[in-house]
């Protein structure tokens, strides 16, 4: 029974810690330490009916402005989309019945008989204003999905017109914006927000057409960082969640799995296009094909990112088979590397001079894991004669000395969406900032919005011109408690997946 004293043990930590306040239900609690039993020489704790997650009351609560990350999420499981990507970034009816794209007009027609947790119909007319209220909010995490959206007309109860700017065959990817009432704050999603003891709390929301197999998340409001992750150690917090960045490790006897959660995060290399050799698509070209990125996906970033050489995501249902070709022969090499005027010996890749070519690579010093890839490419260019000296700048000098033009090559990291993004070396861009037009590539990118050239097509330009090297995109990290289930994976849409799969399992204490 050594683990049963354990457990009261860092009971009392957690009152000295936190405080009675912020634990759970005490019946809750009770009839958790009440239900060891003996059962073939096993003590053993059922599953419950509970978890705890981190919400921030005293913050902005509306899900369509908010950008505290915790609400940002947490929200989700109170208020639905019209529709959810899944793990294959393929969009997942979850309010829209149908959403039918004819060149600049998009038609959504939503289920029948949806209703709000007050039991008020979820109508066209509330998608319309939630809608609006993102238009209006230029800080809301949603705001660049609507961008291209220059009209909104409410056809009937059950029917939205959107008009679009210019023709997106893929526009249906950012119809994943959580649905509000016009008026009120009456829950669209599997949750609803409710008390219990006095405590904030959600509860399944009655009126919502899947039901959830948790009855009740408890909402705890940590002070600071510190104090998230004390409440996650001591149990009173049973998801932790972060970017892979941090190598943040549990002890003191708490039992956790990590899960990881998609993301649309991309790191990339920037380009000076305007530095002599850099000038040259074709050099472009073949620094893109020297990079190990698989290489540095499983190793530097510890297999929680997936490896890309193009501005969309590779997981993307529509760029399966489009691989990037990788590591070519020292043959093939030496072949590039004459055309460009260059030659690769065994030992450097040298210029018309002799000299070998080396290239700096600024990066900020705040991040751990930009640090170490930056390090990774260097050493993968390494292999094929190019020197990186590496530079590390402190974040503000780095802002500036992009912004100024001051660097070489750039170790970045951006959002880019769901699916193509132009966002790195876009005309007017505030990340393309060398200044170099590519009007080959751009008019490439609005073909294939407008459905007349593939994907496969528009990813043939890009080799051409490589006004950036894709890296990877990162995936975040979860730390959960042991007796949690699997996060059902739902794209970028929420790194808690569909909260109606999720389960608690029954745990094991060792005698």
């Amino acid at each position: 029974m050594k683990r049963f004293f354990l457990i009261l043990t860092v009971g009392v930590l957690t009152f000295s810690l936190l405080g009675c306040s912020a634990l759970m239900d005490p019946d809750t609690q009770s009839s958790q330490l009440g239900a060891y039993k003996e059962e073939e020489e096993r003590e053993v704790i059922p599953a419950r009916h509970y978890i705890s997650l981190i919400f921030y009351e005293d913050m902005d609560t509306n899900p369509l402005t908010t950008n505290n990350s915790e609400n940002h999420e947490l929200l989700k499981l109170v208020y639905s989309p019209l529709i959810r990507l899944n793990g294959s970034l393929v969009a997942e009816y979850i309010l829209a019945e149908s959403i039918l794209i004819e060149g600049t007009s998009v038609r959504i027609g939503l289920k029948k008989d949806l209703k709000f947790s007050d039991g008020s119909a979820i109508t066209a007319e509330d998608a319309a204003a939630s809608y609006r209220t993102v238009q209006k909010t230029p800080d809301s995490p949603y705001y660049g999905r609507l961008t291209n959206v220059t009209r909104i007309q409410v056809v009937d109860d059950r029917t939205l017109l959107l008009t679009l700017r210019e023709a997106d065959t893929d526009f249906v990817n950012n119809l994943d914006i959580p649905i509000m009432p016009k008026s009120g704050t009456a829950a669209s999603g599997p949750y609803q927000f409710s008390e219990k003891n006095g405590k904030l709390v959600l509860i399944p929301n009655p009126h919502h057409y899947v039901q959830p197999g948790i009855a009740t998340i408890y909402l705890q409001h940590p002070a600071n960082e510190q104090e998230r992750q004390n409440m996650f150690s001591v149990g009173l917090l049973d998801v932790y969640f972060t970017s892979v960045e941090s190598d943040l490790t549990f002890s003191g006897g708490k039992d956790y799995q990590v899960q990881t959660y998609a993301g649309d995060n991309l790191l990339y290399l920037g380009i000076n296009c305007t530095h002599p050799l850099l000038s040259d698509a074709g050099a472009r070209t073949f620094l893109n094909s020297l990079l190990e990125r698989e290489k540095l996906a499983d190793t530097v970033l510890l297999g929680q990112a997936r490896e890309t050489a193009y501005p969309f995501q590779s997981d993307w249902y529509k760029a399966e088979g489009l691989i990037h070709e990788k590591n070519p022969s020292d043959l093939a090499k030496k072949e590039q590397a004459a055309a460009l005027g260059l030659n690769l010996t065994e030992n450097a890749l040298l210029d018309a001079t002799g000299a070998q070519i080396t290239f700096s690579l600024l990066v900020s010093e705040g991040s751990t894991v930009h640090q170490d890839t930056a390090r990774a490419v260097a050493d993968s260019f390494a292999l094929s004669g190019i020197k990186i000296n590496i530079e590390s700048v402190p974040r503000t000098d780095y802002e500036l000395r992009l912004q100024t033009g001051q660097y070489e090559l750039y170790l970045g990291e951006t959002k880019t969406g769901r699916t193509l993004n132009t966002v790195l070396y876009a005309a007017g861009s505030t990340l393309n900032y060398s200044g170099v037009l590519f009007p080959e590539l751009e008019a490439a990118a609005a073909q294939y919005r407008a459905g007349t050239l593939s994907l496969t097509e528009f990813a043939g330009v890009f080799d051409t011109y490589t006004p950036v090297i894709p890296l990877a995109y990162r995936r975040g990290v979860l730390f959960v408690a042991k007796d949690i289930g699997d996060f059902q994976a739902t794209g970028t849409w929420s790194l808690y997946g569909d909260i109606t799969k999720l389960i608690t399992k029954e745990t094991e204490l060792s005698s």
